[in-house]
C-alpha cells in the first residue's frame, strides 16, 4: 500500500505543477494582451495627430491657452520645423514632452 501512496503523490504533485503552469501561461497571456492594447491606445494617441503640428494642435495636446503656446514654443530646446514658420514636428514634440515631464 505504501507503493500506491507514494506513487499517488507523485501524481497529485504533477498534477498541481501542471496546473501552475496553466495559471502562468493564462497570466503572461492576460499581461501580454493588456500591454499590446496598451501600445495600440498610444499608437492611437501619437498619431492620430499631422505629422507637422500647428499651434492649434499644440493648444489641444497641452489643454492650453494660445499664450501659454506662444510661451511654450519659445523655451530653449521645444522643437520647431523650420522650413515653414509655427510647425512643429510631432513626434519630436512627444518626445520633448516625454523628457520634460517629471
Amino acid at each position: 500500500m505504501g507503493k500506491k501512496n507514494e506513487i499517488n503523490q507523485v501524481n497529485i504533485e504533477v498534477k498541481i505543477a501542471e496546473l501552475e503552469l496553466e495559471l502562468v501561461k493564462l497570466k503572461i497571456e492576460q499581461v501580454a494582451e493588456e500591454a499590446f492594447l496598451q501600445g495600440v491606445e498610444y499608437g492611437k494617441q501619437q498619431h492620430k495627430w499631422p505629422p507637422l503640428l500647428t499651434n492649434s494642435d499644440l493648444k489641444e495636446i497641452f489643454q492650453c491657452s494660445r499664450s501659454v503656446v506662444h510661451r511654450l514654443k519659445n523655451i530653449s530646446g521645444f522643437p520647431n520645423f523650420s522650413y515653414i514658420q509655427g510647425r512643429y514636428p510631432r513626434d519630436e514634440v512627444f518626445k520633448w514632452i516625454k523628457n520634460n515631464s517629471i
